[in-house]
């Protein structure tokens, strides 16, 4: 199966040079660069941010099935565009093993790709764009000049098969489960009764073919987004245009905060479908398994601390803590990260990926534990001694 050779393949074709979801523009630059210089692929500038940098199309391919991929319309959500860079290394390498592969592809379809559209909220590690606009709820009215550049785009290439990259909070559970969802799909809904046009059936199908490949890998935790009508989302509004739009949201992975596996997801996946669509395999698969996925919930904490301590001195209150991971961006360009306790009380219904029994525990040096504060050290001590120590998953993170 492609898929399966793509992943054991990964490590040959990751771009090393980009490590990190937050990396820096000087990087990106001299990638985009190289990929000028490569003559498999064509550059085209389409415009520019609210800031003045230029969103460029990366095209390979020459076929007449018109394909569309675009990343990091949302600032903060990098993942996939890790992957896009992966997908053009893969594309620009010589092995004889992929080259009929790669010939199928350049002679079927033509791939549309804006990588990084949103580079001022890029740089800034923000969901909004410069203006302070989220895209994905500007497809309507296009008040920012990404979001226009972005439709004038997907109606000039008018593809059959559209791909819009994002990350989703990495706490979304499949289901009202304790999984963690790792990749979550949808095929969007292009109206607001949620017909299934055939734009909406090519898109489902492709889904179908994603959750066919990683199920083996990720078993329960894959889920998707509920399919409601939303104009403003640019899902929706591709969908409407026929344009067979497939969203493909990266989740989280455990202590991968950097979402290294689910970069790795992404590109195989991406590339499994491209090829799928070059030899149109993709017209006799089902829809069943993409219709049975678990919805997005949020059932889940990153440590769940039950009948914790809330305060020091006697008489001691107890109550269930969810600590989660608090990002933060850095001047320096990278990500600080501390902790938040989201919700105290009775917290039986969601699940934590630590679960920890706090009924012996007591406070250590804070004397009130308090909701949304954020914490770079807590400490439960047990019989006088270290039985909970927030810094050590906080070593977790940087390890």
């Amino acid at each position: 199966m492609i898929f399966n050779s793509l992943i054991e393949q990964y490590e040959s074709f990751q771009e090393k040079r980009i490590s990190n979801r937050r990396f820096s523009e000087k990087i990106w630059n001299a990638l985009l660069q190289e990929w000028s210089e490569n003559s498999l692929f064509s550059t085209r500038k389409l415009g520019e941010t609210f800031e003045g940098k230029a969103i460029q199309e990366i095209r390979f391919g020459q076929g007449p099935i018109h394909i569309a991929a675009w990343s990091q319309m949302h600032g903060d959500e990098a993942t996939a565009t890790m992957a896009l860079a992966d997908i053009f290394l893969f594309l620009s390498q010589n092995e004889t093993s992929w080259l009929s592969f790669k010939k199928e592809l350049h002679q079927k379809v033509s791939i549309f790709f804006i990588p990084r559209l949103n580079a001022d909220g890029a740089n800034r590690w923000t969901r909004e764009t410069a203006l302070g606009i989220d895209m994905n709820r500007d497809a309507r009215t296009q008040n920012s000049p990404e979001a226009k550049i972005l439709a004038q785009w997907l109606d000039e290439i008018k593809p059959l098969f559209s791909f819009n990259l994002h990350d989703q909070n990495r706490l979304y559970s499949a289901g009202k489960t304790p999984h963690q969802t790792h990749i979550a799909l949808l095929a969007t809904a292009g109206d607001e009764h949620g017909t299934w046009t055939a734009s909406r059936l090519r898109a489902a199908k492709i889904a179908n073919q994603m959750v066919r490949h990683l199920q083996p890998l990720l078993h329960e935790k894959i889920a998707k987004w509920t399919d409601e009508f939303e104009a403003r989302a640019f899902g929706d509004y591709a969908q409407g245009k026929g344009y067979g739009l497939v969203l493909l949201e990266s989740g989280g992975a455990g202590w991968d905060l950097e979402k290294q596996t689910l970069r790795k997801y992404n590109a195989c996946l991406l590339l499994a479908a491209f090829y799928s669509i070059s030899t149109e395999s993709w017209r006799t698969e089902e829809t069943q398994l993409y219709q049975h996925l678990p919805t997005n919930e949020r059932q889940i904490f990153d440590i769940l601390i039950k009948n914790a301590p809330l305060n020091q001195e006697e008489p001691i209150y107890r109550a269930d803590i969810g600590l989660n991971i608090q990002e933060t961006a850095q001047e320096d360009g990278s990500i600080g990260y501390a902790w938040i306790i989201e919700d105290i009380g009775d917290l039986s219904p969601w699940y934590g990926l630590t679960e920890i029994d706090g009924e012996a525990l007591h406070l250590h040096s804070e004397k009130m534990l308090k909701k949304e504060g954020v914490y770079h050290q807590l400490v439960l001590t047990k019989n006088n001694q270290v039985a909970f120590d927030l810094h050590s998953y906080t070593l977790k993170i940087n390890s």
